[in-house]
């Protein structure tokens, strides 16, 4: 076997056509990593012991990606990577169970899993772009803060399911200044109040761009279409750095439409205002997908983009200030046959 400095030469000369299967073993014994820039891992059979020893000597890594790395229970990553700016983990399996950062230059962290996974920050680490999702991710951050988010600008969480409310913060994003919340999934929760992402915002005072998507395939919330109750009067801060909020997968849930219009009451900052009542995806429209037509949206989804649509009308647009611009997206009328209009 050649030395790991020379294994691209040695692939460019070794593999060639015809072969189906090549097995890879790289000994412990005189790795000499130390000019490697980048590392993509992708569906390797890595134990978390065998990826220290491909790391001890890769001092000049600045990226690092690991994606269906099944085998790594404890992901450690060492003080002695200075130059790393970039780690992103992508866990296909359940097996990762601790994500240990040591590393203190470290500034973009992205993690995605099927579940919660116990991370550890070194002391002083002051991440720029934080990337968390699996289930429950908003409790999780919400309740046990880590102190090394407070620095952070640009944040997105991503939960297919809460178990419960978002829980008040103990501290603040004092720098956050782009959120993206990601609560797309078949079915979220009915029991989910929406309005308990306002202690998320009001831990946000920089906050400058709210991305939300919430698009469900079936909504089972309490609809605000047929409901005679006044909307809630949610207590909160004002915000006076909130310029653009765009809610994708928008819906008649009751909750959501008094999150909205909590946000324009009390956001003196706000210029403009996105409500999406499709998928939000390019894929699905016929402006923007390579087939010229939409694709078509099964019958319930129909109902409840309707539906959105006269909760929009009703309760939001009446609070819309004239120095803010709304855009409301719906299914084009070309490519679907009803009307999107509820008489």
């Amino acid at each position: 076997m050649p030395k790991v400095c020379n294994i691209v030469s040695w692939f460019q000369n070794a593999v060639t056509p015809g072969i189906e299967e090549l097995t890879v073993e790289l000994s412990s014994n005189g790795l000499c990593f130390k000019s490697l820039s980048r590392l993509d891992l992708s569906d390797v059979d890595i134990t978390g012991d065998q990826l220290g020893s491909l790391l001890h000597n890769s001092f000049a890594l600045q990226r690092m990606q690991l994606k269906f790395c099944n085998k790594i229970i404890c992901l450690k990553i060492p003080f002695h990577l200075q130059q790393l700016r970039y780690l992103d983990v992508f866990d296909g399996g359940r097996m990762l169970r601790v994500i240990e950062v040591e590393a203190p230059n470290l500034s973009n962290f992205q993690f995605r899993g099927h579940r919660q996974v116990q991370l550890s920050f070194g002391v002083g680490l002051q991440f720029k772009n934080f990337d968390l999702s699996f289930p429950g991710v908003l409790s999780y951050v919400c309740a046990d803060f880590p102190s090394s988010l407070r620095y952070v600008e640009a944040l997105s969480l991503g939960s297919c399911h809460e178990m419960i409310d978002t829980p008040v913060l103990p501290s603040k994003f004092l720098h956050l200044k782009h959120l993206n919340v990601d609560l797309s999934t078949l079915t979220f929760p009915s029991t989910y109040d929406y309005c308990s992402l306002i202690s998320l915002f009001d831990a946000s005072p920089s906050l400058e761009t709210l991305v939300m998507n919430v698009l469900q395939k079936k909504m089972l919330h309490e609809s605000i279409v047929g409901d005679t109750s006044h909307l809630r009067q949610m207590p909160g801060h004002r915000h006076d750095s909130l310029k653009t909020v765009k809610i994708i997968g928008f819906s008649s849930a009751k909750s959501l439409v008094e999150l909205t219009c909590h946000i324009i009451e009390n956001t003196t900052s706000l210029e403009g205002l996105t409500l999406d009542t499709t998928t939000g995806h390019p894929s699905y429209s016929c402006l923007t997908n390579n087939i010229g037509k939409c694709m078509l949206l099964h019958g319930d989804f129909m109902v409840e983009v309707r539906k959105g649509l006269l909760a929009i009308r009703t309760y939001v647009e009446p609070k819309v200030p004239s120095r803010v611009k709304l855009n409301v997206v719906e299914p084009c009328r070309r490519c679907h046959d009803q009307p999107l209009i509820i008489c």
